[in-house]
């Protein structure tokens, strides 16, 4: 990895304001958004799956669902601190027809409507990490899976599902296990665990087996139900991200 430098191109700021939205813009049929379960010792996992006719989100918080619905990085956002913590159980009705890949389109009319969601976009400079082609050629292992039809599902980079990346706490470690994922998601997950956001440039395409153990440089992007993981170094209970 190396640094460089990025620009950080979305800001979300909240208004009392009904947020204007064209008419022809795509949106759910119909939608329920309900609290989480508040219980701190209530697994973190937050869920995504879709199909021709629903979409659901698990434990979402505003954050995630922002990131999903602007395909954006946790560090492009900026907002009160409640849209970290404050969690939601999402159910949404897919308009027949309806493509997957209008899903975070949809959550965009949904985070204005129901959630009355302003934005202000800015842009500011940033140090960063880039994962980068080395020397020799890229030894990753093509996965043996396809990604479609597994369950569970997390929130993916593009704002649609994608395969669920695992972890332990180990005392050599983190040890960060995924199938079939792709550098996208890979660069979005380990950046909970390092200090800088990094970000992919090797322009590699397609999906991948990942199985590595890494020293972490920070640990506050990880749950608060996972750093209790973390107390207890379990070497056998892994985590979901």
């Amino acid at each position: 990895m190396r640094d460089m430098r990025s620009w950080i191109i979305c800001l979300v700021s909240f208004s009392l304001a009904i947020a204007q939205q064209a008419t022809n813009k795509p949106a759910f049929e119909v939608a329920s958004i309900k609290p989480s379960d508040p219980n701190p010792s209530s697994p973190m996992w937050i869920g995504m799956s879709a199909d021709a006719g629903m979409v659901h989100c698990a434990n979402i918080a505003l954050k995630d669902c922002i990131r999903a619905a602007y395909r954006v990085r946790d560090f492009q956002i900026q907002g009160p601190n409640w849209i970290n913590g404050a969690r939601f159980e999402i159910t949404a009705k897919l308009a027949p027809g309806a493509p997957l890949d209008q899903i975070p389109e949809m959550l965009q009319t949904l985070l204005a409507e129901r959630f009355k969601l302003a934005l202000r976009r800015d842009s500011k400079e940033q140090s960063v990490c880039a994962l980068v082609v080395g020397k020799s050629a890229p030894r990753l292992k093509p996965a043996e899976t396809k990604a479609e039809g597994q369950t569970p599902t997390a929130v993916g980079p593009d704002g649609k599902p994608r395969p669920p990346m695992m972890f332990q706490f180990l005392p050599s470690g983190i040890h960060l296990f995924a199938r079939s994922t792709s550098l996208a998601s890979f660069v979005e997950v380990i950046s909970r665990f390092t200090e800088r956001p990094v970000v992919d440039l090797t322009g590699i395409e397609g999906q991948f087996d990942l199985d590595l153990t890494f020293a972490p440089e920070t640990t506050r992007g990880v749950p608060a139900g996972n750093q209790r993981a973390k107390c207890r170094k379990s070497r056998h209970r892994l985590q979901l991200l």
